[in-house]
């Protein structure tokens, strides 16, 4: 698939098993596996054993499902003309990425954040923002961003902190259809 250019491999090189084979009997206890063909890639003219496929994208193996998805919703925000999907697409895209290289916000920044914002509130707890809506549960906020932050468990949502003049003003719920709401910071 990599060579005929119809897939796009990300992870570790294979193992490089590439010649076809069968079990072959021994002796009454033992059983041993025989290569009984040599695969040749057409178009290369070459084989992978022992080497294995080296893939597009080299990434570590716990990363390579990520990468893929990421991959994937880049290529579709590229190759939309509509506006609404490109901005769904770059939305997903960006919480992945936070996923692969997680943002590092100074635990002073994110004290600055803490605070009550209407029906909203955002606490500091043991290095960490912590969103909560009156009446809700409370979520974790992952950084994407010196200011911006989602929620793991609700991917169609994210929260920008206000600032002017570097003092915290309000924040900004976000959502993954475009839709805005604001509030002002009271304490």
């Amino acid at each position: 698939l990599k060579n005929l250019k119809r897939a796009t491999l990300i992870g570790k090189t294979t193992g490089g098993g590439a010649h076809p084979g069968g079990p072959m009997v021994v002796n009454d206890n033992f059983i041993i596996n025989v290569p009984k063909g040599r695969a040749i890639n057409p178009i290369t003219k070459t084989n992978w054993e022992g080497v294995g496929v080296k893939p597009h994208v080299e990434v570590p193996q716990e990363d390579a499902l990520t990468t893929a998805h990421l991959k994937a919703l880049e290529k579709l925000a590229a190759s939309t003309k509509d506006k609404d999907d490109k901005f769904r697409y770059e939305w997903y895209a960006e919480s992945l990425k936070a996923g692969l290289n997680p943002v590092k916000v100074k635990p002073e920044t994110l004290r600055l954040y803490a605070g009550k914002y209407g029906p909203r509130t955002i606490t500091f707890e043991s290095g960490e923002l912590y969103y909560q809506r009156t009446g809700r549960p409370k979520y974790r906020m992952i950084p994407l961003s010196n200011d911006l932050f989602m929620l793991k468990e609700i991917d169609y949502f994210r929260i920008k902190i206000i600032k002017e003049d570097g003092v915290v003003k309000g924040v900004m719920g976000m959502y993954d259809n475009g839709r805005t709401d604001k509030n002002s910071k009271s304490k």
